[in-house]
């Protein structure tokens, strides 16, 4: 950390300017930033070894000129009648010093299933909102009640800079382990608790659940991958909604070639099929929207931690809504902080009133068919993103007096499996117990 120290900036004129310099360095005095010019020489100085110059002045027949004094003493002694502003600018480095102590700031990256809101009422469950001091946060207990508290939630850290909570965190699905090595990702993911899933019968583990993969669509096969279980179809074969894809049983025989037991497990595999699916969706043509007709009227306030003022205004008294009239609320704030990381308790805040109501009104058929052509991209997209191939798309948008329709077929190329739970019955039936 540098040292601040009380400088005399001063200039040295006279014809022994060389030999005044060589006896302050005899005598162990230092000059810092020189520099010469026409018969003088520019330096700086600390304040304590100034004094130690007058006999080399006299020495030498020098003249010394002051340009500028720096440092604490200096400033203070040039503000010794302002006793106020010392006392205020003390004053103000304490508060300043104090508010350091705490949290006034919870920024949170990485979140898209649980909002914000959802994260800052699960840290307040653990004390830790703002206002709270610092020293008291558990910066590794957050992280680990975080993951605990929400499943999705894979990573999280927290760090603290200056007076802000940095928490990030990334979601994402978990992965189970099967019997056959290696990460599971099958079209169906399940995850159970070890100490809470009850034993099954001639499963390979705890958490294995006995389930078949079915068919959800009518389809045909076009991809047969199967990592757990045994396949009921084949490639190329056409199968109805309910089929089973892969059973979760594994038939294990004797040397004969007899069937010894049948072992149960969940099915796991990548299943893709072509299928058809329906598409209809319908608009009508009178919708709602909003009039803003009225005269709005703004308020203005401030927060210090919690806590809420809200300045008076005498257009809360004259800009009230007339009779039928809706609100739309404007809201800003805008918080206070000294540097980007440096966060301060008070914040300025900004609300606008805007009166509306609603009116009815018509689409035009140019505007029906942009709404229903953007909607049908949007399911198409969504559907690409979940891994389908669009093969066909015949949906055709039609128009009348009442509104616009959208009606067609997809034809649709993806996984169509989904587990289903094998019944208890049905185990005990395969195995003989009945």
């Amino acid at each position: 950390m540098p040292v601040i120290s009380n400088r005399v900036q001063c200039l040295v004129t006279g014809e022994q300017t060389l030999r005044f310099v060589n006896l302050c360095r005899n005598n162990g005095i230092e000059l810092r930033h020189l520099i010469r010019k026409e018969n003088a020489i520019q330096m700086e100085i600390d304040a304590k070894n100034f004094k130690k110059l007058r006999p080399l002045v006299r020495k030498t027949h020098v003249k010394i000129h002051i340009l500028d004094r720096q440092g604490p003493a200096f400033f203070f002694y040039r503000h010794r009648r302002r006793w106020w502003f010392l006392i205020g600018a003390a004053v103000c480095t304490g508060i300043i010093y104090v508010m350091s102590l705490f949290i006034w700031q919870i920024d949170i990256d990485g979140n898209s299933k649980y909002t914000d809101e959802l994260i800052l009422q699960a840290l307040a469950q653990m004390n830790v909102k703002t206002g709270c001091q610092k020293s008291e946060i558990d910066l590794p207990g957050i992280e680990e009640e975080l993951r605990i508290m929400y499943n999705e939630i894979t990573w999280v850290s927290a760090s603290i800079t200056g007076t802000k909570l940095q928490i990030e965190l990334r979601e994402g699905d978990l992965k189970i382990s099967g019997s056959s090595g290696g990460d599971q990702t099958g079209n169906v993911k399940r995850v159970e608790n070890q100490e809470d899933s009850p034993k099954t019968q001639n499963c390979e583990s705890e958490t294995d659940l006995p389930a078949n993969l079915v068919t959800a669509e009518d389809a045909l096969i076009t991809n047969l991958v199967v990592r757990r279980g045994t396949a009921a179809v084949r490639y190329g074969d056409e199968v109805k909604k309910g089929d089973v894809l892969i059973e979760g049983k594994v038939y294990i025989y004797n040397e004969d070639e007899t069937l010894k037991k049948v072992d149960y497990l969940t099915a796991d595999g990548d299943i893709e099929g072509r299928y058809q699916q329906n598409y209809e969706k319908n608009y009508q043509r009178e919708h709602v929207v909003r009039d803003y007709d009225g005269k709005s009227w703004k308020t203005y306030g401030f927060e210090i931690g919690d806590k809420n003022f809200q300045l008076p205004s005498w257009q809360n008294f004259f800009g009230q809504n007339s009779d039928g009239d809706l609100t739309e609320i404007w809201f800003w704030k805008k918080k206070f902080r000294l540097t980007p990381t440096f966060y301060l308790p008070f914040s300025l805040v900004y609300t606008e009133y805007v009166p509306y109501k609603n009116v009815m009104e018509d689409y035009t058929d140019e505007e029906l068919k942009q709404i229903a052509e953007k909607e049908l991209q949007k399911y198409l997209h969504e559907l690409e993103k979940k891994g389908v191939q669009i093969i066909s798309n015949s949906v055709t948008i039609s128009l009348d007096a009442g509104g616009g329709h959208a009606k067609g077929v997809l034809t649709l190329n993806g996984p169509i499996g989904k587990e289903v739970p094998i019944r208890s019955q049905q185990m005990a039936w395969n195995t003989g117990e009945f």
